[in-house]
C-alpha cells in the first residue's frame, strides 16, 4: 500500500504525463537520478521508487550501465540510442527539415542528446552517410544531402 504522503506517485505521474505528451519518445533516455530528483525536489530514493513505478507500468525499461528509458508499449524494448540517432536524422533529412547542405548538429551535441561517445556517433553516422544523406568535409563538419561532386565544387569554388 502506498503511503498518502509518499512523494514518488507524483513524480511517476509527472514523467508519465511527459510520455504521454511526446517531451519523452520511445528510446528517450531518462534524465538521471540527480536531474530527476532536482526537478521534482525529491531526493534519489524518491526517484528510485517512481523509476520502479513506472518499470511495473512497463512505461520504462532500465538497461544495465546504460540508463533508463522510455518503451513504446509494454512489450517493445528501448530503441537503443544510436539507432534512435540514426532514425531521427534521417527523418529530418527525408522531411525537409533538414536540407541538403544544412549542417548537422556537433558531435557535441549529439554526444550531449543522445548519452553516446564520439566514436558510437561516427558509427552511427556511417549508415548515413552510405546512404548519400550526408556528406562529411574534414576540418567542417557534416551536412545534410550527398557529398557536392568535384564539378560542384569548382562551379562553387569550395
Amino acid at each position: 500500500m502506498i503511503r498518502a504522503d509518499a512523494k514518488y506517485p507524483q513524480v511517476a505521474a509527472a514523467i508519465a504525463a511527459d510520455i504521454d505528451s511526446g517531451r519523452l519518445k520511445p528510446g528517450d533516455r531518462l534524465p538521471s537520478e540527480l536531474e530527476l530528483g532536482a526537478q521534482h525536489q525529491v531526493g534519489r530514493t524518491t526517484v528510485r521508487q517512481a523509476i520502479d513505478l513506472l518499470r511495473e507500468q512497463g512505461r520504462v525499461q532500465t538497461v544495465h550501465a546504460k540508463g533508463t528509458y522510455v518503451t513504446g508499449d509494454k512489450t517493445s524494448a528501448p530503441v537503443p540510442p544510436s539507432r534512435r540517432l540514426v532514425d531521427d536524422l534521417r527523418a529530418a533529412i527525408t522531411s525537409g527539415e533538414l536540407k541538403p547542405g544544412d549542417p548537422l548538429p556537433s558531435e557535441q551535441e549529439l554526444m550531449d542528446r543522445y548519452g553516446l561517445a564520439a566514436i558510437t556517433i561516427t558509427i552511427a553516422l556511417r549508415k548515413l552517410r552510405q546512404e548519400e544523406l550526408i556528406h562529411h568535409i574534414p576540418g567542417r563538419g557534416r551536412f545534410a544531402g550527398p557529398a557536392p561532386r568535384k564539378s560542384e565544387d569548382r562551379r562553387t569554388g569550395q
